[in-house]
């Protein structure tokens, strides 16, 4: 039976417990803008940039895929219901929430999980009851957690979880490492990721959230959702700290 993820024992983790210490001697930077941060918290990021990210009003984007909109199904949602009941985004993948996730998911950042989802469980609150029983994150492959030396999305996964108060289940596992999606032009990431993950037989009966960092196509958190599911998952939503805007829709970056 699927239990708690246990606490990350990563290198990557070590030296962010280790900047945090060293923060408590010498000022601060933010991760973000680079700026001295007069305070402590945040994740390293300086409040400023936490108050400045580019965050999507619930009210206001696709129910089920969180690209911003008028509140309503987005076309590409309107030809193919997903997988999930309800996604939710804290903001786009633009400008500072853009730089953030880098660091977190490409610099060593794990101290920014708590922070960001802290943030990102207002924004599932805002947006409507979590009717979730467990959280669940999307694993990243084995190669990239080598190279990190921790999963972002088992970090954000763990982080929220506590947020809501929830359990946070090891649910999916990888079946194969392939191509990054980011690697990928749009019309090839649905096949790259087919059948790339297995389900516990916990998920059965279950109603789970599902946690990723950047959600653009779709095509890996669908993937996942459609492997909870085929496991007997009753109801499977989806939260992600960045959802890709249009092309041409970023936001220009606020001073």
């Amino acid at each position: 039976m699927a239990g708690a993820l246990a606490p990350g024992r990563g290198t990557a983790g070590a030296v962010s417990r280790g900047g945090l210490l060293l923060g408590l001697l010498l000022p601060t930077h933010c991760t973000v803008c680079g700026a001295p941060r007069a305070g402590f918290g945040g994740g390293g990021v300086c409040d400023a940039c936490w108050d400045a990210l580019p965050t999507i009003e619930p009210a206001a984007a696709c129910p089920t895929c969180a690209l911003p909109g008028d509140g309503s199904r987005c076309a590409g949602c309107r030809r193919e219901a997903p997988p999930v009941a309800a996604a939710c985004a804290l903001g786009l993948y633009a400008g500072r929430l853009k730089r953030l996730v880098g660091a977190f998911k490409f610099a060593g950042h794990d101290v920014l999980a708590p922070a960001a989802a802290r943030r990102l469980a207002g924004r599932l609150r805002q947006a409507g009851p979590v009717v979730a029983e467990a959280v669940v994150p999307v694993p990243s492959t084995r190669s990239r957690n080598r190279e990190r030396g921790y999963d972002p999305g088992a970090e954000l996964g763990r982080a929220l979880a506590a947020e809501l108060r929830l359990p946070c289940r090891r649910l999916l596992a990888r079946t194969r490492d392939g191509a990054p999606q980011s690697s990928l032009p749009a019309a090839r990431r649905r096949a790259n990721v087919a059948g790339v993950f297995r389900a516990s037989p916990g998920a059965r009966g279950k109603r789970l959230l599902l946690v990723d960092d950047v959600l653009t196509t779709g095509a890996t958190a669908f993937e996942a959702a459609r492997t909870l599911l085929a496991a007997g998952a009753s109801r499977v939503d989806l939260a992600v700290l960045a959802r890709t805007p249009e092309p041409g829709e970023e936001p220009a970056e606020s001073a």
